[in-house]
């Protein structure tokens, strides 16, 4: 009977130390998330031509934003079905789409609140999703938005995009990004 007790004392103990250790290394990020996955696009937006990607659904009645020339104000609201590709001409493979909207939300610099979901049609990532959102100042050369979910491969997807202007003329403009996306293990493996 002893000898019986000693293998299941042992056994609960052996159980409790590596839950123990899970526990501890989970609290502690460990194993969390790995390295994260980059994705290089280019997004060709146009509020000009017969076929705009960019519409406008609502005026701002705000002030004229700094810099445009009185064209757009605090509170335009615009609706955005962008084609996503791989390099910065219009003739570069699509390797996707970013539709979404964005709000002219600062009275002071020409800055948007944007939400879009990057939806990704080519590749390993084909039919997977991510969901952005943020501030863009559109004046600065370098921005900055975040991951804060996503599908398929992405599945509760966390990270962020950089935005850099490649080209702007007129209403229209060529947007390169840069997505840096942590996946956790637990929602990759689901």
């Amino acid at each position: 009977m002893a000898s019986h007790l000693t293998s299941a004392s042992l056994a609960t103990l052996l159980a409790a130390g590596m839950a123990t250790v899970l526990f501890a290394s989970a609290a502690h990020g460990v194993g969390t998330q790995g390295a994260p996955k980059h994705l290089h696009f280019y997004m060709h937006d146009s509020s000009t031509g017969p076929k705009p990607t960019t519409v406008l659904i609502a005026n701002g009645t705000g002030q004229p934003l700094k810099g445009s020339g009185g064209s757009a104000r605090f509170g335009d609201t615009m609706v955005m079905d962008d084609r996503l590709t791989e390099g910065p001409t219009p003739a570069s493979r699509v390797v996707g789409r970013a539709q979404g909207f964005y709000v002219t939300a600062s009275q002071g610099d020409p800055a948007v609140l944007l939400t879009m979901n990057v939806l990704l049609a080519d590749g390993p990532y084909n039919g997977s999703s991510l969901a952005v959102m943020g501030r863009n100042n559109v004046m600065m050369p370098e921005r900055e938005l975040a991951v804060v979910g996503g599908t398929g491969v992405f599945r509760m997807a966390t990270g962020y995009v950089l935005w850099k202007t490649a080209s702007w003329r007129g209403g229209s403009a060529v947007l390169e990004l840069d997505a840096f996306v942590y996946v956790s293990p637990a929602a990759a493996g689901a």
